[in-house]
Protein backbone atom coordinates (compact mmCIF):
# COMPACT_ATOMS: atom_id res chain seq x y z
CA UNK A 1 0.00 0.00 0.00
CA UNK A 2 2.32 2.72 -1.27
CA UNK A 3 0.30 5.82 -0.33
CA UNK A 4 0.06 5.07 3.39
CA UNK A 5 3.12 2.94 3.95
CA UNK A 6 5.33 3.26 5.96
CA UNK A 7 3.80 5.41 8.71
CA UNK A 8 0.94 3.11 9.72
CA UNK A 9 3.01 -0.03 9.24
CA UNK A 10 5.71 1.28 11.57
CA UNK A 11 3.04 2.30 14.06
CA UNK A 12 1.33 -1.10 14.00
CA UNK A 13 4.66 -2.77 14.77
CA UNK A 14 6.13 -0.37 17.33
CA UNK A 15 3.18 0.80 19.42
CA UNK A 16 1.84 -0.98 22.52
CA UNK A 17 -0.64 -3.76 21.79
CA UNK A 18 -3.98 -1.89 21.93
CA UNK A 19 -2.66 1.13 20.04
CA UNK A 20 -1.05 -1.20 17.50
CA UNK A 21 -4.47 -2.80 16.97
CA UNK A 22 -5.94 0.66 16.40
CA UNK A 23 -3.15 1.53 13.94
CA UNK A 24 -3.91 -1.70 12.09
CA UNK A 25 -7.58 -0.67 11.85
CA UNK A 26 -6.54 2.66 10.33
CA UNK A 27 -4.19 0.85 7.96
CA UNK A 28 -6.94 -1.54 6.84
CA UNK A 29 -9.33 1.34 6.10
CA UNK A 30 -6.69 3.20 4.08
CA UNK A 31 -5.73 0.01 2.25
CA UNK A 32 -9.31 -0.65 1.20
CA UNK A 33 -9.59 2.92 -0.05
CA UNK A 34 -6.40 2.33 -2.05
CA UNK A 35 -7.94 -0.78 -3.57
CA UNK A 36 -10.79 1.33 -4.94
CA UNK A 37 -8.46 3.89 -6.51
CA UNK A 38 -6.07 1.23 -7.85
CA UNK A 39 -8.80 -1.03 -9.25
CA UNK A 40 -8.54 -2.22 -12.85
CA UNK A 41 -11.74 -0.54 -13.99
CA UNK A 42 -11.05 1.86 -16.86
CA UNK A 43 -14.35 3.71 -16.44
CA UNK A 44 -13.49 6.62 -14.21
CA UNK A 45 -17.16 7.39 -13.63
CA UNK A 46 -17.48 3.98 -11.98
CA UNK A 47 -14.42 4.65 -9.83
CA UNK A 48 -15.82 8.03 -8.81
CA UNK A 49 -19.09 6.37 -7.81
CA UNK A 50 -17.21 3.77 -5.76
CA UNK A 51 -15.45 6.60 -3.93
CA UNK A 52 -18.77 8.33 -3.27
CA UNK A 53 -20.14 5.04 -1.93
CA UNK A 54 -17.05 4.64 0.27
CA UNK A 55 -17.51 8.14 1.65
CA UNK A 56 -21.16 7.41 2.48
CA UNK A 57 -20.09 4.16 4.10
CA UNK A 58 -17.54 6.01 6.25
CA UNK A 59 -20.16 8.53 7.37
CA UNK A 60 -22.37 5.59 8.33
CA UNK A 61 -19.47 4.02 10.24
CA UNK A 62 -18.63 7.31 11.97
CA UNK A 63 -22.24 7.60 13.12
CA UNK A 64 -22.09 4.19 14.77
CA UNK A 65 -23.31 1.85 12.02
CA UNK A 66 -20.30 -0.10 10.69
CA UNK A 67 -20.95 -2.47 7.79
CA UNK A 68 -18.45 -5.24 8.54
CA UNK A 69 -15.82 -6.35 11.06
CA UNK A 70 -13.08 -4.11 9.66
CA UNK A 71 -15.39 -1.11 9.79
CA UNK A 72 -16.29 -2.12 13.35
CA UNK A 73 -12.60 -2.20 14.30
CA UNK A 74 -12.19 1.35 13.01
CA UNK A 75 -15.32 2.48 14.84
CA UNK A 76 -13.93 1.06 18.08
CA UNK A 77 -10.67 2.91 17.40
CA UNK A 78 -12.61 6.15 16.93
CA UNK A 79 -14.48 5.52 20.19
CA UNK A 80 -11.21 5.05 22.08
CA UNK A 81 -9.71 8.25 20.69
CA UNK A 82 -12.21 11.10 20.86
CA UNK A 83 -9.81 13.61 19.27
CA UNK A 84 -9.75 11.49 16.10
CA UNK A 85 -12.41 13.23 14.00
CA UNK A 86 -13.85 12.47 10.59
CA UNK A 87 -11.89 15.31 8.93
CA UNK A 88 -8.72 13.44 7.87
CA UNK A 89 -10.75 10.51 6.50
CA UNK A 90 -12.96 12.76 4.39
CA UNK A 91 -9.94 14.79 3.26
CA UNK A 92 -8.23 11.59 2.12
CA UNK A 93 -11.27 10.54 0.11
CA UNK A 94 -11.32 14.00 -1.50
CA UNK A 95 -7.72 13.50 -2.61
CA UNK A 96 -8.56 10.12 -4.11
CA UNK A 97 -11.51 11.63 -5.98
CA UNK A 98 -9.17 14.21 -7.49
CA UNK A 99 -7.06 11.36 -8.88
CA UNK A 100 -9.97 9.58 -10.56
CA UNK A 101 -9.86 11.68 -13.73
CA UNK A 102 -8.34 11.41 -17.19
CA UNK A 103 -4.98 13.06 -17.84
CA UNK A 104 -4.38 14.00 -14.19
CA UNK A 105 -2.37 17.21 -13.78
CA UNK A 106 -1.74 19.69 -10.98
CA UNK A 107 -1.54 23.43 -11.60
CA UNK A 108 0.66 24.85 -8.84
CA UNK A 109 2.94 23.89 -5.97
CA UNK A 110 0.23 24.96 -3.51
CA UNK A 111 -2.20 22.56 -5.17
CA UNK A 112 0.41 19.79 -5.07
CA UNK A 113 0.97 20.31 -1.35
CA UNK A 114 -2.77 20.28 -0.70
CA UNK A 115 -3.03 16.98 -2.58
CA UNK A 116 -0.03 15.63 -0.65
CA UNK A 117 -1.80 16.53 2.59
CA UNK A 118 -5.02 14.86 1.46
CA UNK A 119 -3.51 11.51 0.51
CA UNK A 120 -0.62 11.29 2.98
CA UNK A 121 -0.55 14.12 5.53
CA UNK A 122 -3.94 12.90 6.72
CA UNK A 123 -2.32 9.66 7.84
CA UNK A 124 -0.21 11.54 10.37
CA UNK A 125 -3.32 13.34 11.64
CA UNK A 126 -5.12 10.01 12.03
CA UNK A 127 -2.22 8.52 13.95
CA UNK A 128 -1.55 11.36 16.40
CA UNK A 129 -4.38 10.53 18.85
CA UNK A 130 -2.94 7.02 19.16
CA UNK A 131 0.46 8.38 20.16
CA UNK A 132 -0.53 10.70 22.99
CA UNK A 133 -2.27 13.84 24.10
CA UNK A 134 -0.22 16.58 22.36
CA UNK A 135 -2.33 16.41 19.21
CA UNK A 136 -2.39 20.16 18.56
CA UNK A 137 1.33 20.57 19.26
CA UNK A 138 2.30 17.63 17.03
CA UNK A 139 -0.13 18.17 14.14
CA UNK A 140 2.02 20.34 11.88
CA UNK A 141 5.14 18.10 12.05
CA UNK A 142 2.93 15.07 11.38
CA UNK A 143 1.39 16.74 8.35
CA UNK A 144 4.85 17.82 7.17
CA UNK A 145 6.07 14.22 7.32
CA UNK A 146 3.13 12.91 5.33
CA UNK A 147 3.45 15.64 2.72
CA UNK A 148 7.19 14.98 2.37
CA UNK A 149 6.57 11.27 1.88
CA UNK A 150 4.00 11.94 -0.83
CA UNK A 151 6.15 14.50 -2.67
CA UNK A 152 9.07 12.09 -2.65
CA UNK A 153 6.89 9.20 -3.81
CA UNK A 154 5.66 11.40 -6.66
CA UNK A 155 9.27 12.04 -7.66
CA UNK A 156 10.05 8.33 -7.35
CA UNK A 157 7.03 7.35 -9.47
CA UNK A 158 7.27 10.00 -12.19
CA UNK A 159 7.94 7.59 -15.06
CA UNK A 160 5.30 5.12 -13.83
CA UNK A 161 2.71 7.89 -13.53
CA UNK A 162 3.62 9.29 -16.96
CA UNK A 163 2.91 5.88 -18.50
CA UNK A 164 -0.61 6.20 -17.05
CA UNK A 165 -1.08 9.73 -18.38
CA UNK A 166 -0.49 11.41 -15.01
CA UNK A 167 1.80 14.38 -14.37
CA UNK A 168 2.00 15.49 -10.75
CA UNK A 169 4.74 18.09 -11.15
CA UNK A 170 3.15 21.57 -11.11
CA UNK A 171 2.14 22.79 -14.55
CA UNK A 172 3.22 26.38 -13.90
CA UNK A 173 6.72 25.24 -12.94
CA UNK A 174 7.01 23.01 -16.01
CA UNK A 175 5.78 25.80 -18.28
CA UNK A 176 8.27 28.26 -16.76
CA UNK A 177 11.06 25.85 -17.73
CA UNK A 178 9.66 25.34 -21.23
CA UNK A 179 8.69 21.71 -20.56
CA UNK A 180 5.72 20.36 -22.54
CA UNK A 181 3.42 17.68 -21.14
CA UNK A 182 3.87 15.61 -24.29
CA UNK A 183 7.58 15.34 -23.52
CA UNK A 184 6.98 14.24 -19.93
CA UNK A 185 4.44 11.65 -21.05
CA UNK A 186 6.97 10.46 -23.63
CA UNK A 187 9.62 10.13 -20.88
CA UNK A 188 11.78 12.77 -22.57
CA UNK A 189 13.84 14.47 -19.92
CA UNK A 190 15.54 17.86 -20.22
CA UNK A 191 17.51 20.36 -18.17
CA UNK A 192 14.30 22.30 -17.52
CA UNK A 193 12.45 19.18 -16.39
CA UNK A 194 15.27 18.23 -14.01
CA UNK A 195 15.22 21.76 -12.60
CA UNK A 196 11.57 21.30 -11.64
CA UNK A 197 12.32 17.93 -10.03
CA UNK A 198 15.13 19.56 -8.06
CA UNK A 199 12.83 22.33 -6.80
CA UNK A 200 10.18 19.86 -5.63
CA UNK A 201 12.94 17.75 -4.08
CA UNK A 202 14.18 20.75 -2.10
CA UNK A 203 10.67 21.42 -0.81
CA UNK A 204 10.38 17.80 0.30
CA UNK A 205 13.73 18.15 2.08
CA UNK A 206 12.44 21.19 4.00
CA UNK A 207 9.32 19.25 5.01
CA UNK A 208 11.48 16.37 6.29
CA UNK A 209 13.41 18.84 8.43
CA UNK A 210 10.14 20.25 9.82
CA UNK A 211 9.01 16.73 10.72
CA UNK A 212 12.39 15.93 12.26
CA UNK A 213 12.42 19.11 14.35
CA UNK A 214 8.91 18.40 15.63
CA UNK A 215 9.37 14.76 16.55
CA UNK A 216 10.27 15.60 20.15
CA UNK A 217 6.61 16.54 20.75
CA UNK A 218 5.62 12.91 20.21
CA UNK A 219 5.46 10.56 23.21
CA UNK A 220 6.71 7.00 23.47
CA UNK A 221 8.20 5.46 20.34
CA UNK A 222 6.92 8.31 18.15
CA UNK A 223 10.31 10.02 17.75
CA UNK A 224 11.95 6.71 16.84
CA UNK A 225 9.79 5.80 13.88
CA UNK A 226 9.58 9.42 12.67
CA UNK A 227 13.38 9.54 12.55
CA UNK A 228 13.55 6.18 10.75
CA UNK A 229 11.10 7.40 8.09
CA UNK A 230 12.94 10.73 7.74
CA UNK A 231 16.26 8.97 7.20
CA UNK A 232 14.77 6.52 4.70
CA UNK A 233 13.09 9.20 2.60
CA UNK A 234 16.10 11.49 2.82
CA UNK A 235 17.95 8.60 1.19
CA UNK A 236 15.57 8.74 -1.78
CA UNK A 237 16.34 12.44 -2.19
CA UNK A 238 20.06 11.70 -2.14
CA UNK A 239 19.51 9.05 -4.82
CA UNK A 240 17.56 11.54 -6.96
CA UNK A 241 20.40 14.04 -6.68
CA UNK A 242 22.90 11.35 -7.69
CA UNK A 243 20.75 10.77 -10.80
CA UNK A 244 20.92 14.47 -11.68
CA UNK A 245 17.19 14.70 -10.82
CA UNK A 246 16.38 12.78 -14.00
CA UNK A 247 13.60 10.46 -12.85
CA UNK A 248 12.22 9.74 -16.33
CA UNK A 249 15.07 7.82 -17.95
CA UNK A 250 14.97 4.83 -15.62
CA UNK A 251 13.04 2.33 -17.71
CA UNK A 252 9.59 3.12 -16.34
CA UNK A 253 10.49 2.04 -12.80
CA UNK A 254 10.50 3.69 -9.39
CA UNK A 255 13.53 5.44 -7.96
CA UNK A 256 14.88 2.96 -5.41
CA UNK A 257 17.49 2.57 -2.71
CA UNK A 258 19.08 -0.74 -1.81
CA UNK A 259 18.17 -2.90 1.17
CA UNK A 260 21.55 -2.05 2.71
CA UNK A 261 20.81 1.66 2.36
CA UNK A 262 17.47 1.14 4.13
CA UNK A 263 19.22 -0.67 6.99
CA UNK A 264 21.79 2.11 7.25
CA UNK A 265 18.99 4.68 7.36
CA UNK A 266 17.40 2.83 10.28
CA UNK A 267 20.73 2.65 12.11
CA UNK A 268 21.34 6.38 11.62
CA UNK A 269 17.89 7.08 13.01
CA UNK A 270 18.47 4.96 16.09
CA UNK A 271 21.84 6.64 16.65
CA UNK A 272 20.21 10.07 16.60
CA UNK A 273 17.47 9.22 19.13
Amino acid sequence: MSKHDPILLFASRLLPKQKAIDASALYAWCRRLDEITDSDTTQLSIKQQHLIDWQERFVQLYNGNPVDNMDAALYQCLQRHESLTDEPFLDMIAGMKADAVDNRTISTMDELEEYAYQVAGTVGVMLLPLLGDNVTLSKEPAIALGKAIQLINILRDASVDAAMGRIYLPQDMLEAEGVANVDVLGLKSSVGYCNVVEKVSKRAHVLLIEAEMGKSTLPGVGPVFVQIIVELYRGYLVRLEEMGFDNLNIGGERVKVSALQKIMAALRALKDI
